[in-house]
């Protein structure tokens, strides 16, 4: 017997076949969409960070080097998912850009010296040094989509400034979404065993090599967890 709804029923079948078919790649391709612009970034630049210090500012410039050689060791030796560009890298970089000579960076700057690097995150910042306390503000910038991947800043005493620079290591690996442990810095590792190891840094990229292994004993005979910072600027494994 004839059903007479049957020509309706397959009227919305068809229709409802044609619906899938066209929903089907713009789900897809919106899946994708979402899956890549949420990608964790797989390589990190660290650019130098902008000394703002309020006491002595002079005094304090070799961190602005030493800060950043720092928390690229750090990143680069505990963790073998993300890849940290080399600090001579970034260095030829602020060079032929001029950016070393006025130490400041905006958030296009650091993107433009992502995209050169080829880095697809960009960390940058800034420290004060106010009496015996250190403020340390960190910026993490996709290069690819220009998103803000993490703004911290941390605060804490300047006799205890290598845990300072280890708690930053550590949130910019978790913003990062990268799994690693620091060990808890010596007492007495203070700032200014953190500027022999910076002004150090500084002499070596002059060339300076004699005054440099000068500075770098010093901070080494202060605190002997600076020996791995050291080897690593030397170009020792």
């Amino acid at each position: 017997m004839y059903n007479r709804n049957y020509p309706c029923l397959l009227l919305i079948t068809l229709l409802l076949m044609m619906t899938w078919a066209c929903a089907g790649p713009q789900g897809a391709g919106l899946d994708k969409g979402l899956a890549e612009g949420n990608r964790i970034p797989e390589t990190l630049a660290i650019l130098p960070f902008e000394n703002n210090s309020v006491t002595d500012p002079e005094k304090y410039q070799p961190l602005s080097k030493g800060l950043s050689a720092m928390l690229i060791t750090d990143i680069n030796q505990n963790q073998r998912a993300l890849k940290v560009i080399e600090r001579n890298k970034i260095a030829a970089l602020l060079k032929e850009i001029a950016l070393s000579q006025t130490g400041s960076v905006d958030e296009s700057t650091a993107i433009r010296a992502g995209k050169i690097l080829g880095a697809q995150s960009i960390a940058f910042g800034s420290f004060i040094v106010l009496g015996s306390s250190v403020r340390i503000d960190t910026r993490i910038i996709n290069v690819e989509t220009s998103e803000l991947i993490m703004a911290e800043s941390i605060m804490g005493s300047s006799s205890a400034f290598m845990q300072l620079e280890r708690d930053l290591a550590q949130k910019i690996a978790k913003s990062l979404k990268i799994a690693f442990k620091l060990k808890k810095a010596a007492t007495g590792s203070n700032i200014d065993t953190a500027l022999y190891f910076s002004r150090g840094v500084d002499a070596f990229d002059k060339g300076n090599r004699t005054e440099a292994k000068q500075l770098f004993q010093q901070c080494i005979n202060i605190d002997p967890s600076y020996k791995r910072q050291v080897d690593n600027i030397q170009g020792i494994q």
